[in-house]
């Protein structure tokens, strides 16, 4: 697998690994996951929420279409 090398600030290291080490995942693994969104692409008219990562597309099927957008703003809430 290539390598990757980022220049980023010493405070969005640490914040990053306070994120990957909250959801038990590595540093690669949380920036894989990402990319992986990006890589995605997916079309507004396939009707998928461009704001959901892999992870919560997955487990969105469990939530009636009804209360998709009140849980969707609850993680943002959450997670902002």
């Amino acid at each position: 697998m290539p390598k990757l090398t980022l220049h980023i600030p010493e405070t969005m290291v640490a914040a990053a690994k306070s994120e990957a080490a909250a959801r038990r995942v590595s540093v690669s693994k949380l920036v894989t996951d990402y990319f992986a969104t990006l890589a995605a692409k997916p079309s507004v008219s396939d009707g998928e929420d461009l704001r959901l990562s892999p992870r919560t597309k997955r487990l969105s099927g469990c939530i009636p279409d009804g209360e998709m957008n009140a849980y969707i703003d609850h993680l943002e809430r959450k997670h902002s």
